[in-house]
């Protein structure tokens, strides 16, 4: 876990093509530092790559940095394919660039100490986070490290069942889709607690193939898990403190016969290792060239078939959330899964359950911004400004919702309104790309050249090398 974050090395280069814009990613060693170029569109963007994630089993992905802001970059280096390719959810997009500001949430899987620029959750220090040390697993250490002791120190194994499993689930219980509980941050929770206090975690339960993070998901449905009776989790066969340089096979092969000391002449005469068979190798649907070990520990394995649509059912929580807030999470899961997927009738019974909300969860700012998306995507103005005016009025900090309620505004025909709201989000977050951009529109659409290129000169000032930017400052036609 402390790999999971570094600063490159040295690596032969390489270009990546992106099909679907004719964009392409070029990367380089230049004076010991990697640099990553795009070109696209007639234009070239060059940047400097400091860090990485991903401790390279799987992969590594790659940040940039532009003033206080980081930036994900559109390639990703994939160690089982000992090659480059697009990172996920860039193959989809019509243009490639490096255009995803990384946010405190973000990081909080890869990193131990996020560093931020006081009261933002985008802007970083000169050295903008830690690698993750024992403190993720054993909670804070102060006290401890003035005096040694049990009492004060969290080992997960000691822990009740569900704050133990909640140790590892924090970063490997990924899938469909997590919520915030109302005023948490994903940096509030601590080993010893139980995840559903700062966070729930909704699953797509018939979701189509196997998503590179589910080892958690799919463990609990083996029988082994099952028969156990709580006592089997990921540390029986993960050791987090152990050599990973040893035969993982023979250790493994230990791990099983620990339960399953009689086996079958027949079956398993000369067998050295358990996992080819019971958990072979499946590749991932989500990750390109990634593969996942299969954790449903199956006596008889299935067949790798080819993915096929499913019936799309609502997702479901891996752990009841606090009572009063089931309905809430339940409509915020559906309404996610609804817009990736385009599905209408989860959308219908997100709405549904967001408006039957009564007490302090109606005027829950994230439940209202909610409803305003929903209005806002059904060309719905009245209904939507009515949302996203007390969404602001709610949580005033949050620029996202200020630069939807300029959106709102722009919709019902008063551009007045629409920009002051999209220059007030701009001054929250200067980073929000879209705010700009839609800013710019809106000058264009009113014939106002000279301020649609101020506005883009402005964004160009954080973003010098931004290639949509540089693109929409080209006269109009």
């Amino acid at each position: 876990m402390a790999n999971s974050l570094g600063v490159p090395e040295e690596q032969p280069g390489a270009q990546v093509v992106h099909k679907l814009s004719g964009a392409t990613v070029t990367i380089r060693s230049e004076h010991g530092a990697m640099v990553q170029a795009i070109e696209e569109k007639g234009l070239k963007a060059e940047y400097k790559v400091p860090y990485y994630v991903g401790a390279g089993k799987v992969g590594r992905s790659y940040f940039a940095r532009a003033g206080d802001y980081l930036l994900q970059s559109p390639v990703s280096f994939y160690t089982k394919a000992n090659g480059w390719d697009l990172t996920p959810d860039y193959s989809s997009k019509r243009s490639l660039d490096f255009d995803h500001v990384i946010s405190s949430g973000c990081l909080f899987c890869h990193t131990g100490e996020v560093r931020l620029i006081g009261g933002t959750q985008n802007r970083f220090e000169r050295v903008p986070f830690t690698p993750i040390s024992c403190e993720r697993c054993h909670g804070p250490s102060a006290e401890h490290v003035k005096s040694p002791s049990r009492t004060n120190i969290v080992n997960p194994a000691m822990l009740p069942v569900r704050a133990r499993d909640g140790v590892c689930e924090q970063c490997h219980l990924e899938d469909a889709v997590r919520i915030l509980n109302p005023g948490k941050d994903w940096w509030d929770f601590r080993a010893g607690q139980e995840m559903e206090q700062t966070f729930a975690v909704y699953l797509q339960k018939n979701a189509n193939g196997v998503k590179a993070v589910s080892h958690v998901e799919q463990l609990a449905e083996s029988a082994c898990f099952r028969a156990s009776g709580g006592r089997m989790w990921c540390a029986t066969c993960h050791d987090p403190h152990a050599d990973s340089t040893g035969d993982r096979k023979s250790q493994m092969k230990q791990i099983c016969q620990s339960c399953h000391a009689q086996l079958s002449a027949a079956s398993h005469a000369a067998v050295t290792e358990c996992t080819s068979c019971h958990m072979p190798p499946r590749s991932a649907s989500d990750v390109a060239h990634a593969a996942i070990t299969d954790h449903r520990i199956l006596r008889k394995p299935e067949p790798e078939r080819d993915t096929q649509k499913s019936p799309l059912e609502p997702p479901v929580p891996w752990k009841q959330p606090e009572p009063e807030l089931l309905q809430r999470d339940q409509a915020i899961a559906d309404l996610t899964i609804a817009s990736d997927l385009l599905s209408a009738p989860l959308e219908t019974e997100a709405v549904r359950l967001f408006l039957d909300l009564r007490g302090p969860l109606a005027d829950d700012p994230v439940v209202l911004a909610a409803l305003g998306s929903v209005m806002l995507q059904q060309n719905m103005p009245k209904e939507a400004l009515k949302y996203f005016t007390e969404a602001v009025r709610q949580d005033p900090r949050n620029a996202e919702n200020v630069m939807d309620l300029g959106l709102a505004y722009a919709q019902a025909g008063d551009m007045g309104q629409a920009m002051r709201n999209l220059e007030h989000a701009i001054q929250l977050d200067p980073s929000l790309r879209r705010a700009y951009f839609e800013l710019a529109r809106l000058h264009a659409a009113l014939g106002q050249e000279g301020a649609r290129m101020q506005v883009l000169h402005r964004y160009l000032t954080l973003f010098p090398e931004s290639i949509e930017g540089r693109h929409m400052l080209l006269p109009l036609r």
